[in-house]
């Protein structure tokens, strides 16, 4: 079903509200669909094979067959979600659907010592949703006691986030797709159908690349099961019927922000977290080597990491300690661990990082290093 969207209804029902996406309709013929040549590439999509494993995963997660589509980077699935091909990006241990009111794909949140995020606003999307995409990173930087931090940059390497044209690959019904977080890290990829968000107002096109980057982020659609969407989990707090929210499949062209999008934002995102390696011993003696190193956290209100701040949720840290062995040996191997942080300090002590050697003949030296996995808020 399509939304015709009419001006002068919207200007009298400000409640109004149209479709971002909404499901595919299996029957149109792909030979029918448009592509757009932009700045000399264009991106086409076709029928996904039910045989690819990503395909059957998001069967078995709800959606139905024949509306799974494909490009060259990803899969695209109803009503506006982009899914990486490579199925070891995937859980596959999540099961079954969690009853949920405002929610978040499973683990799949980015981390919090990642909060500064860096987008890269491509040519593609022209003037205009670019002004209207540095709205959108204004009104998500300036939710407080949320530590996310999207910054504007000019070179597409030094982008987490890319928004860029769909090249015409999406039909009238669909004005954007994005992803969820894999590694802690947010989604790579925002695409608006910039030919269809030309034709409504500057709150519409703002909201929707709101709505694709909290796709990015972690947050999932607040009516997600409507859609068919499945593991999702609680926000505290928030409401199922909260059909103004931000990320409900549906956008409005009014303020962005919802009191339980706020709340949703606050809970995933509390604070942003740096890691610090503070050396505590040193010993060198006839050539033997031992070095320990303590590994904190520092706590702050967002990801400019300019303001020291207490924490005020509780954070769970998963993290690995690699070891590389070398000299008379050599390898690597690792340790997975967790430490749960609780509110109410500015400094965390996480673990150690060792590194030891000795020269002689048949030792073999060994030097860890800390990575945090995933730090994310307990709900």
């Amino acid at each position: 079903m399509k939304k015709v969207f009419n001006y002068k209804l919207f200007v009298l029902l400000l409640g109004l509200s149209i479709f971002i996406s909404c499901q595919h309709d299996t029957d149109e013929l792909l030979d029918q669909e448009a592509t757009e040549i932009i700045n000399d590439r264009v991106d086409a999509k076709w029928l996904a094979s039910d045989n690819h494993p990503v395909v059957q995963l998001l069967y078995k997660r709800g959606y139905e067959k024949g509306t799974i589509y494909e490009t060259e980077d990803h899969f695209l699935a109803p009503p506006d979600l982009l899914y990486s091909k490579d199925i070891n990006d995937y859980d596959l241990t999540a099961t079954g659907d969690i009853d949920v009111k405002q929610a978040f794909n499973t683990g799949k949140t980015v981390s919090l010592d990642r909060m500064r995020i860096n987008v890269f606003l491509d040519n593609s999307i022209g003037t205009d949703l670019q002004t209207q995409s540095v709205n959108a990173i204004n009104e998500l930087n300036g939710i407080n006691n949320c530590a996310l931090f999207f910054v504007r940059v000019f070179n597409a390497n030094q982008a987490q986030i890319t928004i860029r044209s769909d090249f015409g690959v999406e039909p009238n019904n669909v004005l954007g797709r994005a992803g969820f977080p894999s590694n802690g890290r947010a989604f790579n990829t925002v695409t608006l159908n910039v030919d269809r968000l030309a034709d409504f107002g500057a709150n519409i096109r703002r909201n929707t690349i709101i709505h694709e980057l909290g796709h990015c982020v972690g947050l999932r659609h607040t009516d997600w099961q409507a859609n068919r969407e499945r593991s999702a989990v609680n926000i505290p707090g928030t409401s199922a019927n909260d059909t103004g929210s931000i990320m409900w499949h549906t956008i409005n062209g009014g303020t962005p922000f919802t009191g339980g999008d706020l709340v949703a934002f606050r809970a995933l995102f509390p604070r942003a977290l740096r890691m610090d390696v503070v050396n505590e011993i040193d010993e060198y003696d006839y050539g033997e080597i031992y070095v320990v190193d303590n590994v904190f956290v520092d706590v702050f209100t967002n990801g400019s990491y300019t303001t020291s701040a207490t924490l005020n949720r509780n954070v769970n840290v998963s993290y690995r300690i690699n070891v590389q062995e070398y000299n008379h040996t050599s390898g690597t191997y690792y340790y997975n661990r967790n430490r749960t942080l609780t509110a109410g300090s500015n400094r965390y002590y996480i673990d150690d990082e060792e590194e030891e050697c000795s020269p002689y003949q048949g030792e073999t030296c060994t030097y860890e290093n800390l990575e945090i996995r995933l730090a994310s808020s307990i709900l």
